[in-house]
């Protein structure tokens, strides 16, 4: 694959093409897995990371309309998701995580869209722990995953994946976090009922973490 800096400077002299924005994402990406697989440190995801969170975060910006950058950009967030907070990557500070929020509120009706959003959002709260999770919730993350739910009952992939993505954010006690309400109740038990082998343990723990979280409040 290309060098990531060709990549990068490549999409940042082209911001305006969604096309060019599209393929530099997915090159990001390939390049961030290439870099995971070969010695699967943070250290060398970091390498891509370091110029490519702020240059996909930059092309979600300027298309915000456009489906297909938000996809593949949500994508390669995912992959670079393990080197947040390694040397000077940070997905807060960059604005990947209100991004990636923003784009799941503009495209709710795009299953794909949801999917690979919903993937990024777990991939940056596992690496980020408590801090992050409370980022994501704070920028309404927490809401729009229910709203994926909402928008998307019979697709197994959105449900599986707003789940997934749901048990990592619930998964750290001292993160701040919405209560529990009863549409969100709701939807991981339609979800459990529907998609058993994908959801029923990830709804079964974060019903239980919110509950137990409501009762220390009330």
């Amino acid at each position: 694959g290309a060098p990531v800096r060709d990549v990068v400077t490549t999409m940042w002299a082209n911001e305006e093409d969604g096309g060019v924005q599209m393929l530099g994402c997915s090159a990001l990406e390939h390049a961030a897995i290439d870099a995971a697989g070969s010695s699967g440190s943070a250290e060398s995801i970091a390498s891509v990371a370091l110029l490519g969170v702020t240059t996909v975060v930059n092309a979600m910006k300027n298309h915000p309309n456009e489906p297909a950058v938000q996809e593949k950009a949500c994508s390669a967030l995912m992959a670079m998701a393990p080197a947040d907070g390694v040397r000077e990557v940070s997905f807060a500070a960059s604005g990947a995580i209100s991004t990636v929020v923003s784009a799941m509120q503009a495209h709710v009706s795009d299953a794909t869209v949801q999917k690979e959003a919903c993937r990024a959002l777990r991939g940056i709260a596992a690496k980020g722990g408590a801090e992050r999770a409370t980022v994501v919730a704070s920028v309404s993350g927490f809401t729009a995953l229910v709203n994926s739910m909402g928008a998307h009952p019979d697709d197994g992939g959105v449900q599986s994946e707003a789940c997934a993505a749901m048990e990592v954010l619930t998964s750290f006690p001292d993160a701040y976090l919405p209560r529990l309400h009863e549409q969100t109740e709701a939807l991981l038990q339609s979800a459990a009922d529907k998609f058993p082998e994908y959801c029923l343990e990830t709804t079964t723990a974060i019903r239980s973490r919110l509950n137990a979280a409501d009762d220390e409040e009330s």
